[in-house]
């Protein structure tokens, strides 16, 4: 354990400044402190109230009140459009499709040919969500479990075997993920035994799988290839859409909302840590709203989320700038720069002369070379009387 013994503490220097500056002193470090810690106030509330903004932003989004609706626009200008539905349907057909190669794959990788077709009778045709306690959806949008549009997997769970392996691969960790997106400036390296399962692809979107704290349970970030290999660790779940047009940073919207509303934090049980699972995020109901519909709301969202960036970073400069100033207070204030100094106050020599004579008489009486806790009490009264006095 970290200590500092009496006689080092004994040792340190102290400035002493004439009773009467101290007492200024002290009322200017008061005040100062006192508007800094206004202001400090101010601008916390500031950032409140931005967290609620980017929430009602992102909860408007998410409801189809942040921009006219597909439907609403081909109304107004007379001409059809492709319904969440239809969106839909296409991505389920690329998800079978995707299937069939990989049964196919696997039997052939065991030299069988299949002689008909009655091996496609095994796909099991995915579920639709229980709508009974899901909002209403705007015109034109549809509601899918997570695992009919999406590929979920958990990552790969560290271990001494793979840290210590030949080959090593970077990997993503939730440590990584940040609610502005991925910090990469720490990346850890261990062994993959499967790679190619666990590399990332631009576009994956990634979750913090589990968490202490309700409010970072969930948080999600997309992969943009900014890594050439990497791969991610068991903290994260990785959803890779089946289908190009259901876009990753529409993905990553609704996650954000899910998040930060606390939906994620509901869903997820556990004792200390609160743990999403690839099992039940595969039944996650997620909104399917038309391509152009997601373009426009992405764009809107970018936009408004940009002007509450820029405010959080003054108001994060505008913080550091505070913290500066309460250092700055008390380095003038022992500096005896805070306040004016006056020639007629009596001098901390004096202070001091009387503090020594105290001392003095208080050991003295105690018989010892060093001072007891009463006499250390008499010298404190042996100063206040004769300060008073002076």
């Amino acid at each position: 354990m970290r200590n500092i013994g009496q006689d080092r503490i004994r040792s340190i220097p102290v400035p002493i400044a004439p009773r009467v500056e101290q007492q200024r002193t002290i009322a200017a470090i008061e005040q100062h402190l006192s508007d800094i810690d206004a202001g400090v106030a101010s601008l916390e509330r500031v950032l409140a109230n931005l967290k609620r903004y980017r929430a009602s932003v992102l909860k408007d989004a998410c409801e189809g009140r942040l921009v006219p609706t597909e439907a609403e626009l081909a109304r107004k200008e007379g001409r059809e459009y492709e319904p969440g539905d239809v969106l839909l349907r296409r991505i389920l057909d690329e998800r079978r499709a995707r299937w069939e190669a990989d049964q196919l794959a696997k039997m052939s990788a065991k030299g069988q040919v299949p002689r008909d077709e009655r091996w496609k009778a095994k796909y099991e045709e995915p579920k639709k969500p229980d709508r009974s306690e899901l909002p209403k959806l705007p015109e034109g949008w549809a509601w899918a479990k997570l695992g009919s549009v999406a590929d979920v997997q958990l990552g790969q769970q560290r271990a001494p075997v793979h840290a210590a392996a030949e080959v090593t691969y970077p990997y993503v960790r939730a440590a990584n993920i940040t609610w502005r997106g991925l910090d990469l400036s720490d990346v850890k390296q261990m062994g993959f035994p499967d790679p190619d399962r666990y590399r990332l692809e631009p576009g994956d979107v990634l979750l913090s799988e589990a968490s202490g704290s309700p409010s970072e349970v969930g948080k999600p970030a997309i992969w943009r290839g900014e890594i050439p290999g990497c791969c991610y660790q068991k903290t994260l779940l990785r959803v890779r859409s089946y289908c190009s047009e259901l876009l990753p940073e529409w993905l990553h919207l609704g996650f954000m909302r899910d998040a930060l509303s606390g939906r994620f934090a509901k869903m997820a049980p556990g004792v200390g840590i609160l743990h999403l699972t690839a099992e039940r995020m595969l039944e996650w109901p997620v909104l399917i709203a038309p391509v152009a519909e997601q373009r426009r709301i992405l764009a809107e969202v970018a936009r408004l989320l940009s002007i509450t960036d820029e405010m959080d970073r003054v108001v994060d400069v505008q913080l550091a700038r505070a913290r500066r100033l309460r250092q700055s207070v008390l380095k003038s204030a022992f500096e005896g720069k805070l306040v004016p100094q006056d020639p007629n106050d009596e001098p901390a020599s004096a202070l001091l002369d009387r503090l020594r004579t105290a001392r003095a008489q208080a050991s003295a009486a105690n018989g010892s070379g060093r001072t007891s806790r009463r006499g250390r009490a008499k010298v404190l009264q042996a100063d206040e009387g004769g300060l008073d006095d002076g």
